[in-house]
């Protein structure tokens, strides 16, 4: 049985470039009649360009094809299939937690179209909090000695961290003289939990690391705000002094989204804890 590539074309539902560059780069060569001198296949390329292209589904490169096929080895064939299937369960779970962001922020852009901010401050509720929040110094693990394999291994393990567990990073705003607010943009906090304390204890080990714990146990009262920065501060101060806590105090925030805006000061939906 001979068949034209034209032929071969269709029955696969490729294209003819394509049987072109598979013989450009050696994984499918078809037969060359001396006669007319056209190229053709028989039932055996058939067979082997099935295999290449089952093989390519599973996304493994050319390349890998082509030297597994020269090597003609089992196991080469095996190892290349076992090596797909680890890839695939990465990519597996990036979709997993990539549908898992694209549903929380659906949650909060629910809750965020009709969220108004509560100016009446008797309405806030006040609950007992006891927790730990532990910040690393972000600004002395970028001027430390740190290789910088090391550097990306930590970036990639506190990402990781924040994706795996509810509280997303926390923010400290440090209230001087109930006059205005500063944040601290050198620290990361992260509200300790069971999912965290290993990578917690881990730093708080590493004599070039410094971590900052601040425990938060007592009456806070934690209430949602989305506003501008500047709006934010103020809101801040507003609470501070609406329930007379100390005129040096903090507030701790979390950002849920940010909405950026043209010629204007981004618009951030905000959880804010306030000891009071």
């Amino acid at each position: 049985m001979k068949l034209s590539i034209g032929e071969v074309s269709n029955i696969f539902n490729i294209s003819r470039e394509t049987l072109r560059y598979y013989d450009k780069i050696g994984i499918l060569t078809p037969e060359i009649d001396t006669n007319n001198k056209y190229r053709y296949y028989q039932f055996k390329h058939l067979e082997k360009l099935s295999l290449v292209l089952g093989i390519k589904l599973l996304g493994i490169s050319l390349s890998d094809i082509r030297e597994t096929i020269e090597s003609e080895d089992l196991n080469k064939y095996k190892n290349l299939v076992l090596k797909q299937e680890e890839f695939l369960n990465i990519k597996k779970k990036e979709l997993q937690q990539l549908e898992y962001n694209l549903n929380k922020s659906k949650k909060i852009l629910n809750t965020i179209t009709d969220f108004k901010n509560e100016y009446d401050f008797k309405n806030l509720k006040i609950s007992e909090q006891d927790y730990n929040l532990y910040a690393i110094d972000m600004k002395n693990i970028l001027n430390s000695n740190l290789s910088k394999n090391d550097n990306l291994t930590l970036e990639k393990e506190l990402s990781d961290l924040n994706e795996e567990t509810e509280d997303t990073y926390v923010y400290i705003y440090n209230i001087i003289e109930n006059t205005h607010v500063k944040e601290d943009d050198d620290t990361i906090f992260i509200k300790e939990n069971k999912h965290n304390i290993s990578l917690l204890k881990k730093y708080l080990k590493e004599d070039h690391i410094k971590a900052i714990r601040e425990d938060i146990c007592g009456k806070t009262v934690s209430v949602n705000f989305y506003g501008t920065v500047a709006e934010i501060n103020n809101y801040i101060l507003s609470l501070n002094k609406y329930f007379k806590c100390p005129r040096n105090n903090s507030a701790y925030v979390t950002y849920e989204f940010y909405l950026p805006r043209k010629n204007e000061d981004v618009m951030y939906f905000v959880n804010i804890d306030l000891k009071i």
